[in-house]
C-alpha cells in the first residue's frame, strides 16, 4: 500500500502528521476479514463455513472439498482497492496564549491504494466413484497459495521551523502476510464430511526510518553570515538540540497453521459446518534491528552529547490467533440459498516482535516511531450473513453483511508509546457474475466502515515535561474494493478440449478421405480376384479395429475398479504440476 499523507498546518504539524499514522501499514494485521477469499465467498461477506461451495473451502472449511467438482483450479483477484481514514483532534498544540493557554486541534485525511491480492486454489478428486455419494468421490485434495494482506507505506517531508532549519523524516513500511498450504477432505459419511488444512504463513515485515531534528535555541546576528557551522542558516543557532535517528527492523516469520473442519448436512436444504484453528505453531525465521542515534544537547553547560550504535538479531515473533468459525446453510429454493457464520478469534498474549536495546531505555522506541511492536491482541467476534440468488439460467448475484472488529488492544490513555488503531468494521459486499456448465466468472465490491481510536500527538509543553506525548484520537475508515474472479482451470479446459476435438475431427475428417479413396479404388478395380482381395483386407481391418476398442472399453472397465486407476494417478501429477504454477 503507498499512502499519501496530506496536511495543511505549519512544520510542527507536518512531523506530527507522520507520528499521528503510525500504524497505517500494519492495521490489517489485527483484523481477521477485511480480505474474502474466493470471488464466491467474497459476494456472500464471507458466510461460507457451511456453504463451502467453491475452492475458498481450503480456508473456510476444508470438510467441503469432496463435495466440489473433480477437478478444479480457480482464482479471484483485487483489482481496485482505496481506503480513507480521518483521524480527529490528531495534533494538539499550544494556542496562541502559550504554555498553560488554550490549545488548538488539527484533524488529517489520509488517503491510501493497498497493493493487489490474488488467491489460487487447485482440487483434485481421489478413489473411486461411490454411487451413495452421488457417483461422487470421497477423498479431494487440494493446494493454494494467497495472501490475507499486503500493505506498503512510505514518506519524505522536510519542514522549515521559524529559525529557518530543516526538519526532516523519511520513512518505508512493508507488511504483508501469505499463506501456502494443503488441505484434505474426506466423505466420511453421505451426510458427514471432514478435513484438514495445513499452511505455512509467513509474514514480512521491514521498516527504514530515519529522523533529524531540532529544538529550541535562539538566533544569533553574528557578523559573516552566512553562519560558518551551518552555511544554509542565514544565522547562527545558538544554545539548540539536535537529533538524529536512524531505524533499520526486518522481521521474516514463519509460522505453521492447522485448520480442522467438520461439516453435517440435514436433509436436502441444511448445513453446519465447524471450522477450528488452533494457535500458530513458530517454525523459525529472524529479525533484526540496526539503530543509530546522535544527540548532542546544547541547551546545557557543558552540553551533553550520546552517540549510539547497535545491531541486535533474534528469532522472528509474530504469533497467530486461534481461530473458531462457525457455520450454517439453508437452501430455500432451486435458486437461492442463504448462509450465517460466527467468527471467533482468541487472544495474543503482550510482547514485541521487536528486540530491545536496554541502554536507550526511556526513549522513544527504538524500532521507530512509526512502527507499532506490541503483540498483544484481545478476544474479537465477527459475523457473516450472506446469499446467492439465480437471476435465470446462467446468471446469478450474491450479496451480504459482515463485521471486521479489530483485536487491537483499546486506546484510553495517554503514554509515551505509539499504540497503533483499534478500528471495529461493518460492510456489505455483492457481486454478479454468470455461470454455465459448472464454469463461471463473476465480479464484485466490498465496502467496509470504521469507528474506533487512533494515536494522536499531543505538543503542548505540558506533554512534554510529563512525557505524555501519545494521546488517543477518534478514527473514522472507509474500504472499498472491487474485485473479479472465477473457474480459471475450467475456462483453460474448455480451450485444451476444443483443441482436442479439432484435432480428432482433422483425424477424422482425414479417415474419411482415405475410406472414400479405398471405396473408390475398389469400384473401380476390374480384376475379380484383386476387387475381392481388397474387400476381404478392407473387412478385415474394420474388424481389427472394432476389437481394440472393445479390448480398450474392457481394460477401462476394469481399471475403474482400483482404488488408485490411471485417472487418480494424474490427478495427482496434474495437482504436482499446479503446485509448480502457483508457486510461480
Amino acid at each position: 500500500m503507498r499512502a499519501s499523507l496530506v496536511g495543511s498546518l505549519g512544520s510542527a504539524a507536518a512531523f506530527v502528521l507522520l507520528l499521528a499514522c503510525p500504524n497505517l501499514a500494519n492495521a490489517d494485521a489485527t483484523h481477521y476479514q477485511t480480505l474474502q477469499l474466493g470471488e464466491r465467498s467474497r459476494g456472500m461477506a464471507a458466510a461460507y463455513t457451511a456453504f463451502a461451495a467453491d475452492g475458498a473451502a481450503i480456508w473456510y472449511n476444508p470438510a467441503g472439498l469432496p463435495l466440489l467438482e473433480a477437478k478444479l483450479l480457480q482464482g479471484s483477484l483485487s483489482l481496485f482497492q482505496i481506503r480513507k481514514i480521518k483521524i480527529e483532534n490528531a495534533i494538539v498544540t499550544d494556542g496562541p496564549d502559550g504554555p498553560g493557554g488554550e490549545t488548538q486541534t488539527s484533524d488529517f485525511n489520509i488517503e491510501s491504494s493497498p497493493s493487489l491480492s490474488g488467491f489460487a486454489v487447485a482440487s483434485f478428486a481421489l478413489g473411486k466413484r461411490r454411487k451413495e455419494f452421488d457417483d461422487r468421490k470421497a477423498w479431494q485434495i487440494g493446494i493454494s497459495a494467497f495472501s490475507t494482506y499486503n500493505e506498503e507505506v512510505s514518506g519524505d517531508i522536510q519542514v522549515r521551523d521559524e529559525l529557518g532549519r530543516t526538519d526532516s523524516i523519511q520513512f518505508l513500511q512493508v507488511d504483508r502476510q501469505t499463506y501456502i498450504g494443503a488441505a484434505v477432505g474426506w466423505r466420511a459419511l453421505k451426510k458427514f464430511l471432514v478435513g484438514v488444512s495445513v499452511f505455512a504463513s509467513n509474514r514480512v515485515i521491514k521498516h527504514v526510518e530515519t529522523v533529524a531534528l531540532s529544538f529550541g535555541g535562539t538566533q544569533n546576528p553574528a557578523p559573516g553570515s552566512p553562519c560558518p557551522t551551518s552555511p544554509t542558516v542565514p544565522f547562527c543557532i545558538e544554545d539548540a538540540q539536535q537529533v538524529n535517528r536512524n531505524t533499520v527492523f526486518e522481521l521474516n516469520a514463519w509460522y505453521l497453521t492447522i485448520r480442522i473442519g467438520l461439516m453435517q448436512l440435514i436433509g436436502e436444504r441444511w448445513r453446519l459446518g465447524l471450522m477450528f484453528q488452533p494457535p500458530g505453531i513458530r517454525m523459525g525465521g529472524k529479525s533484526t534491528l540496526r539503530f543509530e542515534l546522535s544527540d548532542i544537547d546544547a541547551t546545557m553547560d557543558p552540553a551533553p552529547s550520546e552517540s549510539v550504535f547497535a545491531e541486535v538479531r533474534r528469532g522472528a515473533n509474530s504469533p497467530l490467533p486461534w481461530i473458531l468459525r462457525l457455520g450454517t446453510s439453508y437452501v430455500i429454493s432451486d435458486k437461492a440459498t442463504a448462509a450465517l457464520d460466527l467468527q471467533l478469534v482468541g487472544p495474543v498474549g503482550a510482547g514485541q516482535i521487536t528486540p530491545g536495546l536496554p541502554q536507550l531505555e526511556g526513549r522513544a522506541n527504538t524500532s521507530g516511531v512509526l512502527l507499532s511492536t506490541g503483540t498483544k491482541r484481545d478476544f474479537t467476534w465477527n459475523i457473516s450473513v450472506g446469499a446467492e440468488v439465480q437471476i435465470t439460467k446462467y446468471l446469478f448475484t450474491r450479496f451480504g453483511f459482515l463485521t471486521d472488529n479489530s483485536g487491537a488492544p483499546g486506546r484510553d490513555l495517554t503514554g509515551d508509546q505509539s499504540q497503533g488503531f483499534s478500528v471495529d468494521r461493518y460492510g456489505f459486499s455483492a457481486s454478479i457474475g454468470g455461470q454455465k456448465n459448472s464454469r463461471g466468472l463473476s465480479a464484485g465490491i466490498t465496502a467496509l466502515f470504521g469507528k474506533g481510536t487512533g494515536t494522536g500527538l499531543d505538543f503542548t509543553q505540558e506533554a512534554f515535561d510529563t512525557d505524555n506525548n501519545f494521546i488517543p484520537a477518534p478514527v473514522t475508515e472507509r474500504i472499498f474494493i472491487i474485485s473479479i474472479g472465477g473457474d480459471i482451470g475450467q475456462a483453460a479446459d474448455v480451450v485444451t478440449t476444443r483443441l482436442k476435438e479439432k484435432k480428432k475431427e482433422e483425424e477424422e475428417a482425414e479417415e474419411q478421405r482415405a475410406e472414400a479413396a479405398e471405396d473408390e479404388a475398389i469400384d473401380e478395380e476390374t480384376d475379380p480376384e484383386l476387387k475381392a482381395a481388397r474387400e476381404r483386407a478392407k473387412s478385415t481391418r474394420e474388424e481389427a479395429e472394432k476389437a481394440e476398442e472393445e479390448l480398450e472399453a474392457l481394460e477401462a472397465e476394469k481399471e475403474q475398479l482400483r482404488n488408485l486407476g490411471e485417472e487418480d494417478q494424474g490427478a495427482i501429477q496434474d495437482m504436482t504440476k499446479g503446485g509448480i504454477n502457483l508457486g510461480r
